[in-house]
């Protein structure tokens, strides 16, 4: 019974794994989006695959600080893994009173390796909009509740 557990245990990781489930290829669109928008002059096109319905002002002018430190460099790869529950990642957080939530339901991670020597990474939180795309989710200001 136990050798049976474990083999169905392990074909259903392997099934898991496998490779360009229908959520990936939308993934796959959303690399080649990236990698575009990198070499691109401005940083316009990589703010269009930013979710920034509902973000203030302060988010914005710290995602265009971010973006303009990275923009351009040479990527390596992009990988997407399974959320693993760091604190990042559900983009939950309170600042000078202000408490923040994620522009979209958090799905995946994004990881970005770039061909530099440092071999300097960078993650992204990423989910689906309501037309089924993927975006980079960003911070925005929860409505204060109401009693």
């Amino acid at each position: 019974m136990t050798v049976a557990a474990a083999l169905t245990g392990a074909m259903m990781l392997f099934a898991a794994c496998s490779p360009k489930s229908t959520l990936e290829l939308g993934l796959d669109d959303l690399s080649v989006r990236f990698v575009a928008a990198n070499q691109a002059d401005t940083i316009e096109p990589m703010l269009k695959l930013y979710c920034l319905n509902g973000c203030d002002s302060l988010i914005l002018s710290r995602l265009k600080g971010a973006l303009d430190y990275e923009l351009g460099l040479p990527i390596q790869q992009i990988q997407f893994e399974a959320l693993s529950g760091a604190a990042e990642e559900t983009i939950e957080f309170t600042y000078n009173g202000v408490t923040y939530g994620p522009s979209l339901t958090p799905r995946y991670r994004m990881r970005v390796l770039y061909a530099v020597e440092d071999h300097f990474s960078s993650l992204f939180t990423v989910g689906q909009n309501t037309s089924g795309d993927w975006q980079i989710i960003c911070a925005k200001p929860r409505p204060p509740i109401r009693y």
